[in-house]
């Protein structure tokens, strides 16, 4: 079955009869079900490098234009993070940096280390604020980590120069959101030490499950690969006489490889990321554009379809509700629950991602990991702190942004049905 024909039919499965539209991610296609297929017929655990891990780390590398780098899969994009954090060595009572506004598995592997969290505020777009970040840096600072959250990329030429000055502070990213976003021509992911993407369900680049990390140091590499992939790649990849080959066998005792039925259907979405990326920004600034006169969304700017400046992955697409411009008894959950009912079943208010100074495995740590932490522990645990960050979160209303050229009628709908409510509201 051709495979436009074979998404056209999927689309049209997505919208039940009451005319809901939900986003079917990822594309099923024949290229999919075929690797899928292909694989299972090669191998269903890969011990080594090879295979189609071997195939997706080149890839991933070519594609970030970072060659000379390390790339590593792992089962999941949190323990990809728990990996990098290993490989940094960090220990009780270092302090990392992070964004306050993120979704938790940016942070929770590094407590499994005994190092104090210190939050930090964000921009008018959700990212952390290099002007936070100069801040809350103290002796104890080992690393700062940053979040393209929803996809945006962070200011990375601020936080780079507030960094310069103190070349001991690692930098790591976290680009979970950010499969393809770019700060003039130079993908995220690139800008540090090493970065983290997942690789799960609802991700630009899927396989279900998984994560992959990049560095340019090698034994942030080894140490990674000591960490969870013990045996026959520790044995191939770490030199004989690096002093972490003794521990080849064993490794550090834990698991984090993918599977390679994952890493096929990842491969096949990698392999599409351009034109993804193409259509997303295409769809998006379709969206800017066509909202732009209602007064009570504040929209994402748009971006530049020749692909420079900053361009975002659109991972999602977030609006925020402006409670103060809003007509009178229109408050942000009676809209989304409108454009629901309208059938826009992925409108969200997201609030898995949110403050992190509020869950209590960052400012109570001691009742569940009492080993590590002292039963003295605190961190800054105030919203008065965290102003834009609490601003970012209590507006945002979140939109799926569509990746293929058939999808062109979903964006419109979705449009269509933002200008009804919005209009019935502002004509009363």
């Amino acid at each position: 079955m051709p495979a436009t024909k074979f998404l056209k039919e999927q689309l049209e499965k997505s919208s039940a009869q009451d005319n809901q539209l939900a986003m079917k991610w990822p594309k099923i296609d024949w290229e999919v079900s075929e690797a899928v297929s292909k694989q299972l017929n090669e191998k269903i655990s890969i011990y080594g490098s090879g295979g189609v891990f071997k195939a997706f780390e080149t890839e991933f590398k070519t594609y970030h234009g970072a060659k000379s780098s390390y790339a590593l899969l792992h089962n999941s994009g949190t323990n990809a993070l728990h990996a990098l954090f290993f490989a940094a060595g960090l220990m009780p009572g270092d302090e990392i940096i992070f964004p306050v506004y993120t979704f938790h598995a940016t942070c929770s592997p590094s407590m499994h280390f005994g190092i104090k969290p210190v939050f930090c505020d964000a921009t008018e777009n959700g990212t952390i604020s290099a002007r936070a970040i100069e801040n809350e840096i103290t002796t104890r600072t080992k690393a700062v980590v940053v979040t393209h959250i929803w996809g945006t990329p962070c200011d990375m030429a601020t936080i780079a120069s507030v960094l310069k000055q103190r070349p001991h502070i690692l930098l790591f990213e976290d680009c979970s959101h950010a499969h393809g976003a770019k700060i003039n021509g130079q993908h995220v992911g690139t800008f540090g030490d090493g970065a983290a993407w997942s690789l799960q369900g609802q991700k630009i680049v899927t396989g279900g499950e998984g994560g992959i990390t990049l560095t340019k140091h090698a034994d942030f590499h080894y140490r990674q690969l000591i960490f969870g992939h013990y045996n026959k790649r520790c044995k191939l990849e770490i030199p004989t006489d690096h002093h972490l080959h003794h521990f080849a066998l064993t490794g550090a005792g834990l698991k984090n490889r993918a599977h390679p039925l994952a890493i096929a259907i990842a491969l096949s979405q990698l392999r599409q990321l351009p034109t993804f990326h193409a259509w997303k920004t295409r769809y998006a600034n379709q969206m800017t554009v066509n909202l732009a006169n209602i007064p009570f969304l504040d929209l994402p700017p748009l971006s530049d379809e020749s692909g420079g400046g900053i361009q975002p992955a659109w991972y999602a697409y977030i609006m925020r509700f402006k409670a103060a411009k809003a007509p009178r008894g229109l408050t942000r959950e009676r809209f989304v629950e409108e454009l629901q009912a309208k059938g826009l079943m992925d409108v969200d208010i997201p609030r898995s991602t949110g403050l992190l100074h509020r869950e209590p495995l960052y400012n109570r740590p001691q009742e569940l990991l009492p080993w590590l932490y002292r039963r003295d522990f605190e961190i800054v645990n105030d919203d008065r702190f965290f102003a834009e960050a609490k601003a970012f979160y209590d507006e945002p209303v979140k939109l799926p942004v569509y990746a293929t050229k058939e999808e062109q009628w979903a964006t419109d709908r979705y449009v269509e049905v933002i200008l009804d409510v919005a209009s019935s509201w502002m004509e009363d």
